[in-house]
C-alpha cells in the first residue's frame, strides 16, 4: 500500500459530519467490504465501528490511496447480521440445554 491522502475536501466533510477520523481510517484500511462508485471511478470502503457504518470514497492513483470523502450513518441490522453462523452441532446442543433449561428451571 501506497501513501493514504487525506483531500482537503474530505477534512471538512468529517469536520462538517463530525466523524472521527480515526474510523475513516480504519474503514480505508481494514474495510468489511468495498464496492465500486455508481457515479465516479472511485470505490467504497465500508466498515461498521461502534454500530455506525462508515463509508470512505477512495480512488487508487498509482499505489497511491487518495480519499475524498467520507460519510456515517447508523448500521441497520441485516438478514446477514442476525443469521446463525455456528456449526450445526453447537446450535443442536444449544436448542437442547436450552429445553432442559425450561423444564427444570433453576431453583431460588
Amino acid at each position: 500500500m501506497g501513501k493514504v491522502i487525506w483531500t482537503t475536501h474530505l477534512k471538512e466533510r468529517i469536520r462538517q459530519r463530525g466523524l472521527n477520523p480515526n474510523w475513516v481510517d480504519d474503514a480505508v484500511r481494514f474495510p468489511d467490504e468495498v464496492r465500486s462508485s455508481t457515479t465516479t471511478q472511485s470505490h467504497q470502503h465500508i466498515k461498521v465501528i461502534h454500530g455506525y457504518k462508515v463509508v470512505a470514497a477512495v480512488k487508487r492513483q498509482g499505489r497511491d490511496w487518495i480519499i475524498t470523502s467520507a460519510w456515517w450513518s447508523p448500521a441497520h441490522r441485516s438478514s446477514m447480521a442476525t443469521k446463525d453462523h455456528r456449526f450445526f452441532l453447537e446450535k443442536w446442543i444449544d436448542s437442547g440445554l436450552r429445553a432442559l433449561e425450561k423444564l427444570f428451571p433453576p431453583r431460588p
